[in-house]
C-alpha cells in the first residue's frame, strides 16, 4: 500500500531495480501505475502483457514504484521501469485500517510539489520521444502529458477524486485536494472503465471494457500435485499485504484441524503448518486457481482472481473505501462467499467461517474476462 513519500529521488533516476538496468529509451508509451494495492498493478501489468504480445514494436516503460519482481512476475518478459513515487492512494495503518489524517497531509505535500513533478515528467516524456500515456490512475501524469501535446489514457475502475469524495463530507480539507485532482483527470483523452466500478465521470470521454484478470496456465490437480497436496486436502490461501494476528488468535487457529493454510510474502503468518509459497514454482494466482477457498478483505485483485478461477472467498471488512460496497455486490453475485466480521476475524475464529464456505456449491461466475486485450487494443489504435 502507498506511504506518503511522493518520490525517492536517489532510486527513481538511478535506472537501476534488483541489480538489472533497464534500458529507458525509445519508449512509445509511458504506463503510470499507482502503488496503492495489488489490483492496480497486477491489472495494468496483465495489459502490458497483453499490449507486448499484440505488438513488441509498442515498447512501454512503466512509471511507478511497484516491486520489479511483480513485472517479472506477470509480464514475463524484460519492460523497462523508472521508480518514480506520484500517487499515494491511501496511506493505511494495516490491511485493513485507513490514516486518513496522514493521507490528507501526504497528498497536500505532493499537491505543493506538483508544479516541479510535472515539469519533471514533462521533460522525461520528451527526452524518450514518448508518444502515449497511460494511467492507472495517478492524476499527475495527465497534466504532463497536457504539457507535452499527448494524448492520455486513463484504465481504471475508480478515480481517486471519487474515494476522497467520501472523506470530505466530515473533512473540508479535502474539498481543495478533490478540485485539483478533477482538474487532472479531465484533461484526460479516454478513461477504459473496467467493471466494478464507481463514479468516473471526471473524465470527459468514457469507454467501457471487460475485466481485465489473470488466468492460470496450470490445472488445478497440477498445482496441488506441485504444492504436495492431493485433490481432497484442503486448502485455503490467505490473501493480506500484511497481517497481524494475536496469541490469543493464534491459539484460536491452531485449533482449525483438515486446513492447510497458504500465504506469500510480504504476508506473515507464523501459524504452525502454515505454508509459504515463496521460492516454490507456484505464481500466486496458480495458489489462487488451486484454493478451496481465498481468506481475504475485498480488493480488485484478488477479487478478480477468484472470478477467473471461480474460487470462493470468505472476506471481511476493509475500512472505510467507497470501492469495498462495489466489490461485495460482485462477490455476493458471482461467486461461492462467506462474510466474517473484522471483531471475529482478529480474534482467530474463521472456523465457521470455513465450515460453512466447504459446504456450500461452488459457483461459476458469468463474467467477461477480456479486458487486457481490449484495452491493449485501445493503447495501440492510439499509437497509430
Amino acid at each position: 500500500m502507498a506511504d506518503s513519500r511522493p518520490e525517492n529521488n536517489s532510486v527513481a533516476n538511478s535506472g537501476i531495480e534488483g541489480g538489472v538496468v533497464l534500458d529507458q529509451t525509445g519508449s512509445k508509451v509511458a504506463y503510470y501505475i499507482t502503488p496503492h494495492g495489488f489490483g492496480h498493478a497486477v491489472r495494468a501489468l496483465e495489459t502490458i502483457r497483453r499490449l507486448t504480445d499484440l505488438d513488441p514494436g509498442s515498447k512501454p516503460i512503466i512509471i511507478s514504484d511497484i516491486p520489479y519482481a511483480l513485472v517479472e512476475q506477470n509480464v514475463g518478459r524484460p519492460i523497462p521501469m523508472r521508480r518514480v513515487r506520484l500517487d499515494i492512494g491511501l496511506c493505511q495503518f494495516d490491511s485493513i485500517r485507513f490514516d486518513l489524517e496522514k493521507t490528507l497531509l501526504a497528498l497536500e505535500k505532493l499537491l505543493s510539489e506538483a508544479g516541479a513533478i510535472i515539469e519533471r515528467e514533462k521533460q522525461f516524456l520528451l527526452s524518450r520521444n514518448v508518444r502515449l500515456v497511460v494511467s492507472d490512475i495517478p492524476f499527475l501524469p495527465f497534466d504532463a502529458a497536457r504539457e507535452c501535446g499527448l494524448k492520455s489514457i486513463g484504465i481504471g475502475n475508480f478515480t481517486w477524486d471519487w474515494i476522497y469524495r467520501d472523506y470530505a463530507g466530515s473533512d473540508p480539507r479535502w474539498n481543495e485536494i478533490i478540485s485539483r485532482i478533477k482538474d487532472s483527470y479531465g484533461t484526460g483523452s479516454l478513461f477504459l472503465r473496467l467493471p466494478m466500478h464507481g463514479d468516473c465521470s471526471v473524465f470527459p470521454k468514457i469507454e467501457d471494457v471487460s475485466l481485465v484478470a489473470r488466468k492460470s496456465s496450470r490445472s488445478r490437480n497440477e498445482i496441488r500435485s506441485l504444492l504436495g497436496l492431493s485433490v481432497e486436502e484442503k486448502m485455503v490461501l490467505v490473501s493480506f499485504s500484511s497481517l497481524e494476528i494475536d496469541e490469543a488468535a493464534l491459539a484460536r487457529l491452531k485449533k482449525i484441524s483438515g486446513i492447510t493454510f497458504f500465504y506469500k510474502s510480504p504476508t506473515k503468518f507464523p501459524l504452525p503448518g502454515a505454508r509459504s509459497i515463496d521460492g516454490t514454482e507456484i505464481s500466486y494466482v496458480d495458489a489462487v486457481a488451486a484454493a478451496d477457498a481465498v481468506i481475504t478483505k475485498p480488493g480488485y485483485g484478488i477479487v478478480s482472481d477468484c472470478l477467473a478461477h471461480g474460487t470462493p472467498i470468505i472476506y471481511t471488512d476493509r475500512g472505510p473505501f467507497p470501492e469495498y460496497e462495489i466489490l461485495v455486490e460482485t462477490i455476493r453475485r458471482e461467486l461461492t462467499c462467506v462474510y466474517i466480521d473484522r471483531v471475529d476475524f482478529l480474534a482467530g475464529n474463521w472456523h465457521e467461517a470455513i465450515r460453512k464456505i466447504l459446504a456450500l456449491p461452488r459457483k461459476q461466475p458469468a463474467i467477461k474476462m477480456d479486458g487486457a486485450d481490449q484495452c491493449a487494443r485501445k493503447i495501440l489504435d492510439f499509437l497509430k
